[in-house]
């Protein structure tokens, strides 16, 4: 399933529970006694959501969880295989190191079981003896009991003759009949390429029995969160369910809370303020021309002087020279006014001793 159907499939449930609340929506037509008739509707219409839109997405998760995963993971995950002896298991080693992303293919040996126990110990050993000899990149034969052994290939031995030494050994030296064969093998591939590498693993005639390693680790710890198909739907059930409540008793709901709020709503310390204007500035005000000097159309209005400085021009050095040029020039005036009445006064004052025609002044005696 790709991304895009995932979507409409959910916009698909959203619309199913869009609907569940526009039918509750109609309690004034419908009447609150059917009420569970709306509740049965929701839960009715959850399940079919959740059963045929739901679940299928589920079944997907998996598969996103691995992609997203594989885009931030780094290192590298150990893939076991199980090649076919049908074919070449040279070759289909050789195909799987080819791949890109597969750092290296390792090997043991091939797995082989009979039909039946040898008659005697005798036989048992020629035929373990026989197996050896039969060919140089056989390093060693293991007895593991219940009727299997196991042949163990030498480093860099070339699988696919050690197999057709088994084939000849069982026609030729022995009665025993081969049962099957079979041969394991490990590849250490990149983990943030895992899922394209088990694909083109899968096309070159192998099995892939098990992954490990931190992109495994993490899908599986994802996946313990993800809810099974069965709680999906009874989930989707129970939101319908829901969802047809919340729809139903809405009005009331809304009629509470905005009983509550007006219960609650205490006045701010702004509105405890004495509103002032100021007289030929506020247009909106029930006074004319007066503007509230809380609102900004106090700073807007053209009319307002108060803290105005649209007439404020900064002083420069010219100015202050000016200036004290000006003050200078005020004192020099003053003084020379002060300077002059001063004169006059001293002319007027007569001296000492003598009186305004210009004799002088005798006191006379004091008598005893």
């Amino acid at each position: 399933m790709d991304v895009l159907t995932i979507i409409i499939m959910l916009i698909l449930f959203i619309l199913a529970m869009i609907f569940i609340f526009s039918t509750a929506l109609l309690t004034p037509y419908i009447g609150k006694k059917n009420f569970i008739s709306v509740l049965m509707l929701g839960l009715v219409v959850g399940l079919v959501g959740g059963a045929f839109l739901l679940s299928p997405i589920v079944d997907d998760i998996p598969d996103f969880t691995r992609t997203i995963v594989e885009e931030s993971v780094e290192g590298t995950d150990l893939m076991e295989l199980d090649l076919s002896t049908n074919g070449n298991l040279t070759q289909i080693i050789e195909n799987i190191s080819s791949i890109t992303g597969v750092q290296n293919v390792s090997y043991e040996g091939i797995t082989i079981k009979i039909n039946e126990n040898f008659a005697t110990d005798n036989d048992r050993a020629r035929f373990i003896n026989n197996l050896n000899n039969s060919n140089e990149n056989i390093s060693n034969v293991e007895d593991r009991g219940e009727k299997e052994f196991f042949v163990r290939i030498t480093d860099g031995g070339d699988p696919q003759s050690v197999l057709t030494s088994i084939y000849q050994t069982f026609s030729s030296n022995t009665y025993i009949h081969l049962r099957y064969t079979s041969m394991k093998a490990n590849a250490t591939v990149a983990a943030n390429n895992i899922t394209k590498i088990m694909s083109a693993v899968g096309n070159s005639g192998a099995v892939i029995l098990n992954v490990t390693g931190p992109t495994e680790d993490q899908i599986a710890t994802i996946n313990k969160y993800v809810p099974d198909k069965t709680n999906v739907i009874l989930i989707s059930g129970i939101l319908g369910v829901v969802v047809a409540t919340v729809g139903f008793f809405i009005d009331s709901i809304f009629t509470f809370t905005s009983k509550t709020k007006k219960k609650s709503r205490k006045t701010s310390p702004r509105d405890k303020i004495k509103r002032k204007t100021v007289p030929r500035t506020n247009k909106k005000s029930s006074k004319r021309d007066s503007i509230d000097i809380f609102n900004d159309s106090f700073d807007k209005s053209s009319k307002q002087t108060i803290g105005s400085n649209k007439n404020f021009k900064q002083l420069t050095e010219s100015d202050l020279k000016s200036k004290n040029n000006s003050d200078s020039n005020r004192k020099k005036k003053v003084s020379g006014i002060f300077s002059g009445i001063n004169k006059n006064n001293k002319k007027d004052v007569p001296k000492k001793g003598s009186n305004t025609n210009g004799t002088s002044r005798i006191r006379p005696k004091r008598n005893d």
